[in-house]
């Protein structure tokens, strides 16, 4: 049976309460606040209490969803849209009069634990919270909490804020697989009614463009929802290679940890399978190195020179690292600027190396003499990836960084990845090609490979910067070595 998005309305609140009751009753939390089963008065008192407060809370929002076929409700969610804080008001635990059938000690610790671990994370800049998702017991597993999870993230995407959540540990998957990260952890001591631990994990999924400013957080109006009817998914849905990514379907975070590089390897091999360039380059089969053996080569690079970066991208529903960027950030002006690690892996083919980026590499020497600048090595995504976006968001968390140092930046590309770059402002600036024929290859198979340069962006009053758009279009591009 179909399921639709709606707001939840005055009239829902005997519904909302009977379905907080059903979710919660075997929470060893709910034994401790009051005695189980619920009785009628502590239920009533709930519905009052809702309904006391339904208007006074001006960034309060109430979604929930629908079955269609039976007009049934059977999911709720309780947003709340914070403004940015001024003051000290906004750090204050809010004052709740208590039924006389709560235990009102135990309630008002757990409200002061959850409010001061929301205000210690979030501060008082501008966030969504995910107060409560609640899903009837008996309608779980329709798609009911992705659904309206889904919905508060795309408002948390348009207003660039990050959502806070504090999670039980049966709904930590659905917020992870969605991209929500841990930060802390509530525990709560509920030795009286159990011998088992318990905690409530504290999670945020962060603004989808941090380095740009939050638009204006506000109630948004029922307008904004959608007018079609959303079919149910069982679980996180894999989006096709035709679907642009959305925000929170990868993780962009830097790549430290060495078990990382051999997937970084196997990504670079899975890109550039059929890249004539770079199978004359690294040579796969035995003469060249092992998959343990380039990603060793790619932590003895990071390791040895403090200029060297890498960034990955993490598929949220597979928890597979689908793409990565390289870059330099060239700082020191004294420093030597070798984009590569001269002990390459075993089998690499040197003198293409030098014929296909020696005469580029003293192009972009004498264009960034005297400079601090920021260089592109390595762009991938595995196949299945491409066209996705993915490349386009790594490529900007880069451009972020340079842009607000005021940096030129420089690429070297394929002709094919070329057109990606210039949509974010790179220029060619020269170029080489060479015959792989003349280096081992298949003879009459000329490469070519461009170098390009941008330049450092002015930032607007705003301090943002004027971004081209590069509209998801995106290649598995190695700015050469």
């Amino acid at each position: 049976m179909p399921i639709e998005l709606c707001p939840i309305q005055k009239s829902d609140a005997k519904v909302v309460t009977e379905m907080l009751f059903q979710a919660f009753e075997n929470s060893p939390v709910t034994r401790l606040i009051y005695s189980v089963p619920a009785s009628p008065s502590i239920k009533a008192w709930t519905v009052e209490h809702a309904l006391k407060g339904w208007d006074e809370n001006p960034v309060q929002k109430r979604m929930g969803v629908r079955d269609t076929e039976t007009g049934e409700l059977i999911a709720f969610s309780d947003w709340y849209f914070n403004p940015q804080r001024e003051g000290d008001d906004w750090a204050k635990t809010p004052a709740i009069e208590w039924s006389e059938e709560h235990r009102k000690d135990v309630m008002n610790g757990l409200v002061a634990e959850h409010t001061a671990m929301r205000h210690k994370i979030m501060g008082p800049k501008p966030h969504l919270f995910l107060s409560d998702l609640i899903v009837f017991p008996a309608h779980q597993r329709r798609g009911a909490g992705t659904l309206l999870l889904t919905w508060g993230i795309e408002q948390a995407r348009t207003l660039n804020v990050p959502i806070f959540l504090t999670a039980s540990h049966a709904g930590f998957p659905l917020y992870r697989k969605h991209g929500f990260q841990s930060v802390d952890e509530i525990v709560i001591d509920v030795s009286s009614v159990t011998s088992e631990k318990y905690s409530h994990i504290a999670m945020v999924l962060p603004a989808p463009f941090p380095s740009q400013p939050p638009k204006a957080v506000s109630t948004l109006s029922d307008s904004d929802l959608p007018n079609e009817p959303v079919a149910p998914e069982p679980s996180f849905p894999q989006v096709s290679t035709a679907t642009p990514v959305a925000n929170y379907d990868v993780v962009i975070e830097p790549a430290t940890d060495d078990k990382d590089f051999v997937r970084l390897a196997e990504v670079e091999e899975l890109a550039f399978a059929e890249d004539g360039l770079m199978q004359a380059l690294f040579p796969p089969g035995e003469n060249g190195a092992s998959l343990e053996e380039r990603g060793a080569a790619h932590i003895k690079s990071r390791l040895a020179d403090p200029t060297n970066y890498y960034v990955k991208a993490t598929s949220v529903a597979s928890g597979q690292i689908i793409a990565w960027l390289k870059y330099h950030m060239y700082d020191d002006l004294a420093r030597e600027h070798i984009p590569y690690n001269k002990e390459l892996p075993t089998g690499a083919n040197m003198p293409l190396l030098e014929a296909s980026f020696g005469d580029l590499t003293k192009c972009r020497e004498k264009a960034m003499e005297g400079k601090q600048y920021g260089f592109v090595l390595v762009l991938v995504t595995v196949p299945e990836w491409h066209r996705r976006g993915v490349g386009r968001k790594l490529l900007q968390r880069y451009l972020d960084l340079v842009d607000e140092k005021g940096w030129d930046s420089w690429i070297d590309a394929s002709p094919v990845g070329m057109r990606l770059y210039q949509k974010f402002g790179w220029e060619e600036m020269g170029r080489t090609s060479v015959d792989l024929g003349d280096f081992g290859g298949e003879k009459g198979k000329v490469e070519t490979t461009v170098g390009m340069l941008r330049k450092a962006r002015v930032k607007n009053k705003d301090n943002t910067n004027e971004k081209e758009k590069a509209n998801g279009e995106e290649e598995s591009v190695l700015a050469e070595m």
